[in-house]
């Protein structure tokens, strides 16, 4: 399988198997095959694997307290969020469809939530507690659909709802639009090219452009910590 240059002459990548999971579904057991694939079709991710080793595979469970996190993930660090939900989860009993719809929008700002999430959280709740959102079914529609299903709901929009797709449903065509970091990595595997379009849609790496997500990020993050 040869390898594809990078943007500056950008052509669009074609499917590098007829089967696009020809390791099967994404997961910890075949994230290092599907790795190693693309290492060896696009050289960027070839001198990522050769600089900063394989990632390991980070997932979150499939569930309205993901999306709950995801929410709450916005705009703050991760460990100030990770302890927000820690607070919210103890005083509620539990991130819960129930439990958060229960508590009201007052009850969740007095939790430490800003009036926006605050919201937010007690919409998506209320649209599962009313059946006008099921999480569960979002496992068996499309990516488009299940994408367009969420963002939907206020507060969550495509950035949320990749995150997700990605995380929690272990989708492999899915990429964060907007998403900082990815911007900053695909910037520094490709300098001094126009790579505006690529880092808001990933499409160089389709159909595999949630596999390629995880290797720029890794990229990007191991460039700040390890230099």
């Amino acid at each position: 399988m040869g390898t594809t240059r990078g943007p500056g002459g950008l052509a669009a990548a074609a499917t590098p198997h007829e089967d696009p999971l020809p390791y099967g579904a994404l997961d910890w057991r075949s994230f290092p095959r599907y790795a190693t694939a693309l290492a060896a079709r696009f050289p960027e991710f070839e001198e990522v694997l050769n600089r900063w080793g394989l990632p390991g595979f980070w997932c979150r469970s499939a569930g309205i307290e993901s999306l709950f996190r995801i929410i709450l993930e916005q705009q703050i660090s991760f460990l100030a969020a990770r302890s927000l939900a820690r607070r919210v989860s103890g005083s509620l009993g539990g991130l819960t469809a129930g439990r958060v719809y229960g508590a009201g929008q007052d009850g969740l700002r007095s939790l430490g939530l800003s009036r926006q999430k605050a919201r937010y959280c007690h919409e998506l709740a209320r649209a599962v507690v009313e059946r006008r959102l099921s999480i569960a079914g979002l496992a068996r529609m499309s990516d488009g659909d299940a994408i367009e299903a969420l963002c939907v709901q206020p507060g969550i929009g495509p950035w949320s709802a990749a995150i997700y797709l990605m995380s929690a449903l272990k989708r492999i065509d899915v990429w964060a639009p907007g998403d900082l970091a990815l911007k900053r990595g695909v910037e520094d595997l490709f300098p001094g090219d126009d790579v505006s379009s690529l880092a808001q849609t990933g499409d160089r790496w389709h159909p595999w452009r949630a596999v390629a997500a995880r290797l720029v990020w890794h990229h990007y993050r191991c460039s700040l910590t390890r230099g």
